[in-house]
């Protein structure tokens, strides 16, 4: 008798149509869960040298800078974007700008190759520089600096109310807070930079 090998074609159309099933919820999963990551790193990233300038300034007792960074690294950028890397050094003139003598104490290169559109800074007149004073706090101590990172997903809910992107707030004292729930980041009373969209 003939022995029978290999699958039939109802067969292998049920596999084929499993396998299609499978990439076809697998795959949008799998970039969002690449975006979430790409979020966290840039966002943390930022947040550690926040840190790393507040904690410099206070050991130093001098003023701390952190600003965009100009594309050899070694000076801040007027009206530079911190999405393309930024630099804290200690400003012991205070002229928010890297002068001889003055270290540059961290370098933090471009965020990323495209996850991240948008990442704006309030007040818009700052250019982006962010100054702690020798005791650690903002350098415009009646006031609070707000950072928005936003991607191309906009101000899309990722489950459970946390938003795509993200807003740091550095309170007056220096100390940043990161807010990730949708209805903050969206919420125009309370975040100046207006949410992502």
């Amino acid at each position: 008798m003939y022995k029978k090998e290999g699958f039939s074609l109802i067969e292998l159309m049920v596999i084929i149509s499993v396998l299609a099933l499978a990439l076809g919820l697998g795959v949008p999963a799998f970039n969002d869960m690449l975006s979430n990551s790409r979020m966290s790193t840039a966002v943390n990233d930022l947040v550690s040298s926040l840190h790393a300038a507040r904690g410099e300034a206070i050991s130093r007792q001098a003023s701390v800078v952190l600003c965009p960074a100009n594309a050899a690294g070694t000076s801040c950028q007027a009206d530079g974007d911190l999405k393309d890397g930024w630099l804290v050094f200690i400003d012991s003139d205070d002229n928010a700008a890297v002068d001889a003598g003055e270290p540059i104490v961290q370098r933090h290169g471009p965020v990323g190759s495209g996850p991240v559109l948008e990442l704006s800074v309030f007040p818009a007149d700052s250019g982006g520089r962010i100054t702690f004073s020798a005791a650690g706090t903002l350098r415009v101590a009646e006031s609070t600096t707000d950072i928005q990172i936003c991607d191309a997903r906009g101000d899309r809910d990722t489950g459970g109310g946390v938003a795509a992107g993200r807003w740091i707030r550095v309170q007056p004292t220096g100390q940043p807070e990161i807010r990730r729930m949708r209805s903050d980041l969206q919420d125009t009373d309370i975040n100046p930079l207006g949410g992502c969209r």
